[in-house]
């Protein structure tokens, strides 16, 4: 009778959650045994973002935002990661958007660059980013469908196209920032799923 009862009971758990419990726990193994874990949120070192400072970045948002002020100018750098995305069964290197606005004191527009930051391949290489977007704004933020935001950045002038970048890099938003935003963008992400991953760890522990 003992034993009946105790294959009920079992049976019975299994039926409240479907396994997803011990799938759940062995997700969390996983990423646990392939990531370096840690109870807190990363954090962006000063070391990483030379020349910046963070503005934002909640351990539970998305977006990462600094600044870089000076005198003459204020360079704002916006960034979070693509989406996911897939060649077959297989994810491809994850990807950070960025948006820079650079601004001067008392004067407009707003210059604006749109940028994509790829991871680097795993061969040691530093991270870079192409950009695929400069359009400016009467204050930040302003855009509409019905603006001229000017030609697509690809069918611009190859040097002007240099020289664009070339802006960009002379205000500190070169490939070690774009590196080190893609990293921690993923790391934070990771450190987002396994908490939420324990949240229904702990849900699912009430069926049992």
């Amino acid at each position: 009778m003992l034993l009946r009862r105790l294959a009920t009971s079992v049976l019975r758990r299994r039926a409240n959650d479907g396994g997803a419990l011990a799938a759940v726990r062995a997700e969390i193994a996983h990423e646990l045994s392939s990531s370096h874990a840690s109870s807190s949120p990363p954090s962006l070192q000063s070391q990483d973002i030379p020349d910046f400072s963070a503005v934002s970045d909640a351990p539970r948002g998305q977006e990462v935002l600094l600044r870089r002020r000076d005198a003459s100018e204020e360079v704002l750098v916006s960034a979070l990661l693509a989406p996911l995305q897939f060649e077959g069964d297989e994810p491809l290197p994850r990807a950070a958007l960025m948006k820079i606005f650079v601004s001067k004191p008392g004067l407009k527009p707003v210059l604006r660059f749109d940028c994509r930051a790829f991871a680097d391949e795993g061969d040691g290489s530093a991270a870079d980013y192409d950009v695929t977007t400069v359009c400016y704004h009467s204050i930040a933020g302003d855009a509409g469908e019905d603006k001229y935001e000017g030609p697509e950045f690809r069918d611009l002038d190859p040097q002007l196209k240099i020289a664009l970048k070339g802006y960009l890099l002379a205000r500190g938003v070169n490939s070690k920032l774009a590196s080190s935003l893609v990293h921690h963008l993923i790391e934070k992400e990771r450190w987002q799923y396994v908490n939420w991953l324990k949240t229904l760890e702990e849900m699912f522990s009430k069926d049992h």
